[in-house]
C-alpha cells in the first residue's frame, strides 16, 4: 500500500480533521456476521467488525492530512488511504480541477484459488459495449450509505424491464497473486450524486447534506469467460456489468473527513 500522499494532491493551509469511528460499513450482528449498509444494489455486501476483519486508524508514514482504513472479503484485503486534494484527471494545462477526497487503495489476494478481478475501471455511464480507450481510472460511483457518503467502483443489475442489445461493459483488472494492486479514486467535495441511469438499478436518494462520513468500496469477483482485452490496454479487461453479489463488494468502514 501506497504510504506516502503526494504534496501536490494536498490544498494549501487546509486544516483537516481526520477521525476514525468505531463503527464499520456494515453493522456485526451477534452472530459476528456482517449484515450491508447503505445498499450497494440489490445484492451488494461489504465487511466489517470481527467477521469481515474490518480495521481503521492512521495509516503509519502518511501525511497528517491522511487516515487510513481497511477491510477483508471474498478472499480480498482492501486497504486504503483518505486525503483531501485534486484528481489527476483530466489532464492538459488550463483544465480547473475542483477539490475532493482522494482515495488511494491497493486489494491485495489472501487466499488461492482461481483468478480474481477488481470492477475498478468505472466509465463515466454505463451501457455501451464497448470500454472507451480514454476512460477515467479515478471515476468512481458516489452514493448514499446511511449518514455517510460511499464512494464505490462497482456494476449494477439491469432495471426491470431494460433489455440491451449488446450487454454493456465496464473495466476490470486481475488481481496477482503474488502482489497488491494498485488503484485511485477520486470524488468531489462537497459530494455529488453520481451513478448510472435510469436503465440500471442504482441508489438514487438523497446524498447527507454537509456530512464528513466517507466510505470506499470496491467490487472483485472472479474472472469470468467473458472477460476480454480492451482498446484501454495495461492489464484492462472488458467486463459484462453485473451487480456483486454476496461479499463481492468490499467496504472499508467509515472514516470521518472535513472536505472544503
Amino acid at each position: 500500500m501506497r504510504t506516502c500522499t503526494p504534496l501536490r494532491r494536498l490544498l494549501p493551509l487546509l486544516a483537516l480533521l481526520a477521525v476514525v469511528p468505531a463503527s464499520a460499513c456494515g453493522q456485526t450482528g451477534p452472530s459476528g456476521t456482517a449484515t450491508p449498509a447503505g445498499g450497494g444494489g440489490p445484492t451488494g455486501g461489504s465487511a466489517s467488525g470481527p467477521a469481515g476483519r474490518a480495521s481503521t486508524g492512521a495509516t503509519h508514514g502518511t501525511a497528517p492530512s491522511a487516515v487510513g482504513a481497511a477491510a477483508s472479503a471474498h478472499g480480498v484485503r482492501l486497504e486504503a488511504t483518505f486525503t483531501i486534494g485534486f484528481p489527476e484527471q483530466p489532464t492538459g494545462p488550463g483544465v480547473r480541477k475542483r477539490p475532493g477526497v482522494v482515495v488511494t487503495y491497493t486489494l491485495t489476494r489472501e487466499g488461492g484459488g482461481g483468478e480474481l478481478v477488481a470492477y475498478d475501471v468505472v466509465p463515466d455511464s454505463l451501457g455501451s459495449g464497448g470500454l472507451p480507450p480514454d476512460v477515467n481510472p479515478e471515476h468512481a460511483w458516489v452514493y448514499a450509505s446511511g449518514p455517510a457518503v460511499r464512494v464505490s467502483k462497482q456494476g449494477f443489475a439491469s432495471a426491470p424491464g431494460t433489455t440491451f442489445v449488446v450487454a454493456p461493459t465496464t473495466g476490470a483488472r486481475v488481481i496477482p497473486a503474488d502482489g497488491p494492486l494498485q488503484g485511485e479514486a477520486f470524488a468531489v467535495s462537497p459530494a455529488e450524486l453520481d451513478v448510472p441511469g435510469d436503465e440500471f438499478t442504482a441508489p438514487r436518494g438523497s446524498l447527507p447534506s454537509g456530512s464528513n462520513e466517507w466510505e470506499f468500496c470496491v467490487q472483485v469477483g472472479e474472472r469470468l469467460p467473458g472477460m476480454r482485452p480492451s482498446a484501454v490496454g495495461q492489464g484492462v479487461l472488458a467486463a459484462p456489468v453485473r451487480a456483486p453479489e454476496a461479499e463481492e463488494l468490499i467496504c472499508t468502514p467509515v472514516v470521518t473527513l472535513t472536505a472544503p
